[in-house]
């Protein structure tokens, strides 16, 4: 998903939730997983080339640091670890067929309706995200070149198969919805997580600055 979005998605799905500070930090350590550096040899982060395993693997590590920085009283690293987790989570949706197996399987066309915790297509067999095939996909990421090197792209590459703006097409609002309400949920499960293991209401409001 582009940056634009991540940013876009995290801030309205979760301004209500922490201070204006602590989204700032989050905000910025979920864009900052699209740095030149993670773009390649990096799949897990990104959910690129059907690395489903890896990627929630990844995702599950962050939580264990944030938790640990919680009752360590580094706040500031676990609103690292949680803008880590949210942005993983939205390039699941925007990087796999997610959005087009879930249509297929309800035939609902109304984009606000996606369900993003669909289990059955989560462990689905036909569950898959674009390869990156390096030097070429950064080429295609360039606007004046995008049109002329996609059609070019390998079927199976995160070129063709990512929603990651409208310009993907109609699926990218499905994508960016499902995106939105898990981001929420992450937060409603972080919560769950802290309370699991007793983080007293102090730490956690000083997690959230609320």
């Amino acid at each position: 998903m582009l940056t634009k979005y991540h940013r876009e998605i995290t801030h309205l799905a979760l301004h209500p939730l922490f201070s204006e500070l602590a989204l700032k930090t989050i905000i910025k350590a979920n864009i900052r997983q699209d740095r030149i550096a993670y773009m390649f040899h990096h799949d897990h982060i990104h959910f690129d080339g059907s690395a489903f395993a890896s990627g929630f693997a990844y995702i599950a590590a962050q939580e264990v640091i944030l938790l640990d920085a919680i009752n360590k009283q580094d706040y500031q690293a676990a609103q690292k670890a949680f803008g880590r987790i949210t942005h993983s989570w939205q390039d699941f949706y925007s990087h796999s067929n997610y959005v087009q197996l879930w249509m297929k399987k309800t035939g609902e066309t109304d984009a606000r309706a996606i369900i993003p915790n669909d289990m059955d297509i989560i462990h689905h067999s036909s569950l898959a995200s674009g390869k990156n095939y390096g030097l070429i996909e950064f080429l295609a990421m360039v606007p004046v070149l995008s049109d002329c090197i996609v059609p070019y792209t390998p079927d199976d590459s995160h070129a063709k198969m990512n929603l990651d703006s409208p310009k993907s097409g109609k699926h990218f609002h499905f994508a960016y919805q499902a995106a939105l309400k898990k981001t929420v949920e992450i937060y409603q499960q972080t919560m769950q997580l802290l309370e699991t293991n007793q983080v007293d209401s102090l730490n956690i409001s000083r997690f959230t600055g609320k």
